[in-house]
C-alpha cells in the first residue's frame, strides 16, 4: 500500500455545499416554513453576525431531534464519505469550521470520523431551541475587507494550527462559498470545492468540481509552499472548538502568542 503522506496535515473543510450538498438552514427553513424570513434576512444590509442572530430567532421551539432529522435528509456530496475515510487512514487532522450549528456539525463530525469542529452554539433548553446563539465573534477588527461573519474561518483555522502545533503551511482549507475566501487564500493550499461565485474560485489555489474525491490525489500530489499570514492578519482567536463529541463546547479566550 502507498504511503502518501509523510507529515500530517490540517485539513479545514467548509460544511454547507462542501461536506454536503445542500445549505442546513435552506432545508430547515422549507421543513418548518420560515423560507420568506430566512431571504429577508439574508438581503438586510446589516453585519453578517447580526444575521446569524437573527436567524437564529427563527429556529425557537424547534426540537433538537428534528435538527439531526433535518441534516440526517441532506446527502453528502458524492465521494465525502470514502475521501474522510482515507484522509484520516492517512493521518491527517480533519476540521469543520462553518457558520452553521455545533448540534448540525458535531454530528456530521461524528459520521465521518473528524477530529474537531468551529461553529455557532445553538441554545437548547428541555429538547428545544430557544432561539439564542452564542457566536465565536472571533474576527480580525483591524482587516480590511473583514465582513465579521459569526465565524471568522481564518482564524479558527489559525488557531486550530496553533492548537494542533501544525503550521499554517501545512494547512489545507477547502470551501465554496465567500466565507471561506479569507481561509482559502491564507492556507497552505485553498481548494475552491464546487464555487458558486468567481471571486471564491480566484481565491482558491485549485478548483474541484462535482466529486470529493478529486480532492485525495490533490492532497497526495500537491506540496504546500503559501506563506503563512503575518501576526496582524491572525489576530487574537477565540473560536469555539470541540475535539471529542463529549466534550463540553469550550470558549478559548486566550489571544495568541507573539
Amino acid at each position: 500500500m502507498a504511503n502518501y503522506s509523510t507529515e500530517p496535515r490540517l485539513i479545514a473543510f467548509d460544511m454547507d455545499g462542501t461536506l454536503i450538498s445542500d445549505r442546513f438552514i435552506f432545508r430547515l427553513a422549507h421543513r418548518f416554513g420560515f423560507e420568506a424570513e430566512l431571504g429577508e434576512i439574508i438581503l438586510r444590509n446589516i453585519p453578517e453576525y447580526e444575521k446569524t442572530r437573527s436567524v437564529a430567532s427563527l429556529l425557537k421551539e424547534i426540537k433538537v431531534r428534528e435538527i439531526i432529522d433535518t441534516l440526517n435528509q441532506i446527502p453528502l456530496s458524492p465521494g465525502t464519505q470514502l475521501t474522510a475515510l482515507e484522509l484520516k487512514r492517512e493521518g491527517h487532522v480533519l476540521a469543520i469550521i462553518s457558520d452553521s450549528y455545533t448540534i448540525v456539525t458535531e454530528r456530521l463530525k461524528k459520521r465521518l470520523g473528524f477530529n474537531c469542529t468551529v461553529a455557532n452554539k445553538l441554545v437548547v433548553e428541555g429538547g428545544k431551541i430557544t432561539g439564542e446563539v452564542e457566536m465565536p465573534l472571533n474576527w480580525t477588527s483591524n482587516r480590511t475587507g473583514c465582513l465579521k461573519h459569526s465565524v471568522c474561518k481564518l482564524n479558527a483555522l489559525v488557531r486550530l494550527s496553533e492548537k494542533t502545533k501544525i503550521p499554517l503551511e501545512r494547512t489545507v482549507a477547502v470551501g465554496d462559498n465567500i466565507a471561506d475566501i479569507c481561509m482559502l487564500r491564507q492556507a497552505g493550499l485553498g481548494i475552491a470545492f464546487n464555487p458558486k461565485t468567481k471571486a471564491v474560485e480566484q481565491s482558491a489555489d485549485i478548483t474541484i468540481n462535482k466529486h470529493m474525491l478529486q480532492l485525495l490525489t490533490i492532497i497526495r500530489e500537491q506540496r504546500l509552499s503559501k506563506a503563512s499570514p503575518t501576526h496582524t492578519e491572525q489576530g487574537n482567536i477565540s473560536p469555539i472548538c470541540l475535539f471529542s463529541s463529549k466534550e463540553e463546547i469550550r470558549h478559548l479566550h486566550q489571544p495568541m502568542e507573539d
